[in-house]
């Protein structure tokens, strides 16, 4: 699965630049190439990769990793795209590029960002500067194929299991087929891949009929919750099991968010607040985007008054950031839950239930709004 999507240009650069040396998807480059038929060279074998990634050639960069600028006339994106699209690609299969241009402590450097080709292997019908017609020219680890040579056999074996689908295990797949939705049919609550109906998404009752609603089931209009399973099949092997919850009586059926803990004491063993959330690019969050309907209007209202109470980041490591940011200054945001009174008409029934859920409710109030003016660095003390 393509991690990178998640991050910004600039995250990335600043993680390659750590890494202390070029990789699989990066390299680093001190100027513009002198000569645009070197640039193409440079794109095709980012272009011919295994892995799902897009690639970065990093100019501004010196050879000891130092960000120290251009000096010499810059390439235009606009004369790149030129050039790739007056060759002769076999299948004219053409990679897709963007020049994007980024402070890093004060200096302006350029990235262009080399967008991850579905169908490789890419290459050239005609020669071109020292590139052969025919020939495969690939990234492998650090290095590209020579001028002269052309990729392994191995390496182009690889190239084509990538473009007929080979290289990831079922699962992986499935998942990836699911953010085209005209790829599935339902019948009796069972999804099945209409090119490949060996994938199937089926969703079964659940045995534990007892299971209570959780606090975020009291920010619907109708707070009567029920749940399911959600088996992810390969032949009838079952891979993956994820737990849903139906909310607002039935209108929103979504996997279980994951429970986040805030607020630790000194010895960072109990919390003092628990909440909900997802993390964009998961399974989850990915069989989340499946099965929530937007055009549906009963599911968006639903799913409006969810995001009211449930958090949704953008990644892993901003996750990590802010709960750090949380722990670090509980008291911004005990201001933040201190401000907080909706959601105080709620009844469960129980007194002590009812205190803890409107706890938990106003808890993911004040965190959603601490984590868009985080972002946005509108924190006031």
């Amino acid at each position: 699965m393509a991690k990178f999507k998640y991050y910004s240009t600039k995250q990335l650069v600043n993680f390659f630049i750590g890494q202390g040396k070029e990789g699989e998807c990066w390299d680093f480059k001190q100027e513009w190439h002198d000569n645009i038929s070197d640039l193409v060279k440079d794109i095709i074998c980012f272009a011919n990769t295994t892995h799902d990634e897009n690639c970065y050639l990093i100019f501004g960069v010196s050879n000891d990793l130092q960000v120290v600028g251009m000096k010499k006339p810059r390439t235009k994106q606009a004369d790149i795209i030129d050039s790739l699209s007056n060759l002769n690609f076999a299948g004219d299969i053409i990679p897709k590029i963007e020049v994007e241009t980024i402070d890093i402590d004060g200096v302006e450097i350029d990235v262009l960002i080399v967008f991850d080709v579905k169908n490789p292997p890419v290459y050239l019908k005609k020669p071109y500067g020292k590139m052969r017609e025919g020939c495969i020219y690939l990234r492998n680890g650090d290095k590209n194929t020579p001028d002269n040579g052309n990729a392994d056999i191995e390496d182009i074996e690889n190239l084509w299991r990538k473009r007929l689908g080979l290289t990831k295990p079922p699962l992986e797949i499935i998942f990836d087929r699911m953010h085209n939705k005209l790829e599935w049919t339902e019948q009796d609550d069972v999804f099945y891949n209409i090119y490949r109906p060996e994938y199937v998404i089926e969703i079964i009752d659940d045995e534990e009929d007892d299971l209570e609603a959780e606090f975020y089931a009291y920010a619907m209009t109708n707070s009567n919750t029920s749940y399911r399973n959600l088996n992810i099949k390969y032949q009838s092997t079952i891979l993956d099991s994820y737990q849903l919850v139906i909310l607002d009586g039935g209108r929103l059926q979504i996997p279980v968010p994951e429970w986040g803990y805030v607020c630790h004491n000194d010895y960072g063993i109990n919390a003092k607040y628990c909440y909900k959330y997802y993390i964009a690019g998961t399974r989850r969050y990915r069989l989340l985007s499946f099965l929530y309907d937007e055009q549906n209007s009963d599911e968006r209202f639903a799913f409006m008054h969810l995001n009211d109470v449930v958090l949704h980041y953008h990644s892993d490591d901003e996750k990590l950031a802010f709960e750090s940011f949380v722990e670090g200054h509980q008291e911004i945001f005990e201001k933040y839950l201190n401000g907080t009174n909706r959601y105080n008409h709620i009844n469960t029934g129980e007194l002590t239930k009812t205190k803890v859920y409107k706890e938990r409710l106003h808890t993911g109030i004040a965190l959603n709004k601490l984590l868009a003016d985080w972002r946005t660095k509108n924190i006031k003390a």
